[in-house]
């Protein structure tokens, strides 16, 4: 077994509340272990109040990003420097990457869930109903193959 040199993680992690059973977790932590990459994923219960905080103490301790669910998509644009396309479209934020202490803003809702359909059907050019999205049917229009 090889001896570890650096034992710095980089961190990142989601703000949302409740988090408890956001299984985000485990699939980052999978995924980085898999891809042998030195960071970690904090589930991290944080609502509206405590936004501001968290988002300083995320940069203060040089996380890397972070991602945004219920009840803070929207609440997180009051806090970072810039926003990407989609989340400029949609106005609301689900991914934030830190980059030499800018925070940038992006919405991949859309583009994530269009990928995943089109693994199982083309898409392209065709009219859909979405049934049932719950609060993400807004970043699907922009985000069409």
């Amino acid at each position: 077994m090889a001896e570890q040199e650096n034992f710095l993680s980089d961190l990142t992690g989601s703000f949302s509340s409740p988090c408890a059973e956001n299984p985000t977790v485990a699939v980052m932590e999978a995924a980085y272990q898999h891809q042998g990459i030195p960071a970690r994923y904090i589930n991290c219960d944080v609502g509206k109040e405590q936004l501001e905080q968290a988002v300083a103490g995320a940069k203060a301790m040089g996380w890397r990003g972070f991602n945004c669910s219920i009840p803070n998509k929207q609440a997180i644009i009051e806090y970072i420097d810039e926003l990407g396309t989609s989340a400029k479209v949609i106005g609301a934020v689900n991914c934030v990457i830190i980059r030499d202490g800018k925070l940038t803003g992006e919405n991949t809702d859309g583009k994530g869930f269009v990928e995943a359909l089109s693994e199982q059907i083309d898409v392209k050019g065709k009219t859909l109903a979405l049934l049932g999205a719950g609060g993400q049917p807004g970043p699907l229009p922009w985000n069409r193959p």
